[in-house]
């Protein structure tokens, strides 16, 4: 069976008055990790709403940025360079966003390949887990329909789906691919301290991205305390309570407010490039934000606690 992920960026595009002009969407995923959009299909998505700014934040890899690049230069869209990083202490997870990164730093490639050596081991051991859960996975299928992507939970429930074996994407994490479910498989994941060092090292500012809905004011501070110099204060499925919260923080912490769309696909109402933007003058906060904070290679000044094992 031939699968076709291929969605509209731009799901309905939104009137005049609704277009967010001079705003940038700080959180879209690409074709290089988990998203069904390519790098250029996004630029050009941002464009047709009017953003002044982009940034790719694909999981664990900057791929797509050389990619999109030449097209961002086209349609006179700022491409901020822009990363996810899966980490995680003392069993609970956070998602580590980098921007204005240097995207030929070496280590922080290193410790990129090494998460996405990790993530192909645990796409090959929730395949099998599916496998004796009764499903009919064909890995080479999926491979060759996201041949650029790092694999993960949503391109099986992706092929799930479109092999009929589930009614819909989101079925199939409920049955097998959520946290807790039978086929899930833990990540592998970066210490926060390890992967707040490397994006500094790299020259970005790091930021919070959509934090838990228990985020505890105490685990909040622990990351500031890291280097943390942003959190994602409006986004996808947020509460006003939740986005109340989290700007008051932002505010008595004296860290920058953002937001992103954290577009992966078309694939629900309201979901597009731009849906969801930071203003301006927070861009230009973040800017200036991001520089480099150790005065040599971060070789020399490594964090004590992770690195030495900064995969889990």
């Amino acid at each position: 069976m031939k699968l076709n992920p291929r969605k509209a960026a731009v799901e309905i595009p939104p009137s005049p008055h609704e277009q967010p002009h001079g705003r940038a969407d700080l959180h879209v995923h690409t074709t290089h990790s988990d998203g069904v959009c390519s790098p250029c299909e996004v630029v050009v998505a941002a464009a047709r709403v009017g953003l002044a700014a982009l940034a790719i934040t694909d999981h664990d890899t900057v791929s797509g940025l050389a990619v999109a690049r030449p097209e961002a230069v086209r349609w006179g869209i700022e491409l901020v360079h822009g990363v996810e990083l899966t980490c995680g202490r003392g069993g609970r997870e956070f998602h580590i966003l980098g921007y204005f990164i240097n995207d030929d730093e070496p280590l922080l490639l290193e410790a990129m390949a090494l998460l996405r050596a990790g993530r192909a081991q645990r796409i090959e051991a929730i395949t099998a887990r599916l496998q004796s859960l009764g499903c009919s996975i064909d890995l080479d299928a999926v491979r060759r329909v996201f041949p650029r992507a790092s694999l993960g939970r949503r391109h099986l429930a992706d092929y799930l789906w479109r092999t009929r074996q589930v009614v819909s994407i989101r079925d199939a994490f409920v049955r097998y691919l959520a946290d807790g479910r039978p086929a899930c498989v833990d990540k592998p994941r970066l210490d926060n301290g390890v992967a707040i060092a490397l994006i500094q090292g790299a020259g970005g500012v790091a930021a919070l991205a959509h934090p838990p809905h228990d985020l505890r004011e105490a685990e909040l501070r622990a990351l500031i305390d890291l280097g943390l110099h942003a959190i994602e204060v409006n986004g996808v499925g947020y509460s006003n309570a939740k986005s109340l919260r989290l700007h008051d923080w932002a505010g008595r912490f004296r860290v920058v407010g953002i937001a992103g769309s954290d577009f992966h696909a078309a694939d629900r109402a309201g979901h597009w490039v731009g849906a969801i933007s930071t203003p301006p003058e927070d861009l230009e906060r973040l800017r200036n934000a991001s520089r480099p904070i150790l005065s040599g290679p971060l070789s020399a000044n490594p964090p004590t606690d992770g690195w030495s094992n900064p995969v889990e």
